[in-house]
């Protein structure tokens, strides 16, 4: 029994978590629920507000060279485990994509060159992953903050974790002919 539990803690230690919502330090996150509703219109974010381990879990996946494996692990497991959903009553647009009315888990991967991505499934499973627009910031986020606001024009979600944040806006989307 001895050899077992020592076995189990040192495999729990040499392995970080990496699927986003497990591991010691988020067994009790909390969870953030918003919506924005605007002329008919309803876009609303709920997640979970995960931290990295004090900033190890961060500094190793953005290790570039040394953190290959655990960005793998990471992206494999990030789909199985979303942090997330986004719902929107309307079509509308995120940087270069267009996201259908309809509901999206949300969960978050990271480039080989270390940029991270925000990716948004549909119900179907197919992902639309677009470069989170992030750069280093004087305030530090202990857990992820993801915080969804109305704009004039349509909606915007602010980033913030570590010392990286950054904005998301949303507008609605028509096709053109």
């Amino acid at each position: 029994m001895k050899k077992l539990l020592t076995i189990a803690l040192a495999a729990a230690l040499c392995a970080p978590a990496f699927a986003q919502k497990m591991g010691m330090t988020n067994s009790n996150a909390p969870t953030v629920k918003q919506a924005v509703e605007s002329e008919g219109a309803k876009i609303s974010l709920n997640y979970t507000s995960i931290t990295w381990a004090d900033g190890k879990t961060m500094n190793m996946l953005t290790d570039k060279e040394k953190g290959a494996r655990s960005r793998q692990r990471l992206n494999d497991s990030a789909a199985k485990s979303p942090l997330g959903s986004f719902s929107t009553s309307v079509a509308v647009k995120c940087g270069d994509l267009v996201l259908a009315a309809g509901e999206y888990s949300v969960y978050f991967t990271i480039t080989d060159d270390c940029q991270w991505q925000i990716n948004f499934a549909g119900a179907d499973g197919k992902a639309q992953t677009m470069v989170l627009p992030v750069q280093k910031s004087e305030h530090e986020s202990k857990r992820l903050l993801l915080c969804l606001y109305a704009e004039d024009a349509g909606a915007g979600v602010y980033v913030s974790f570590g010392l990286m944040s950054g904005m998301l806006t949303f507008v609605p989307h028509t096709e053109s002919k």
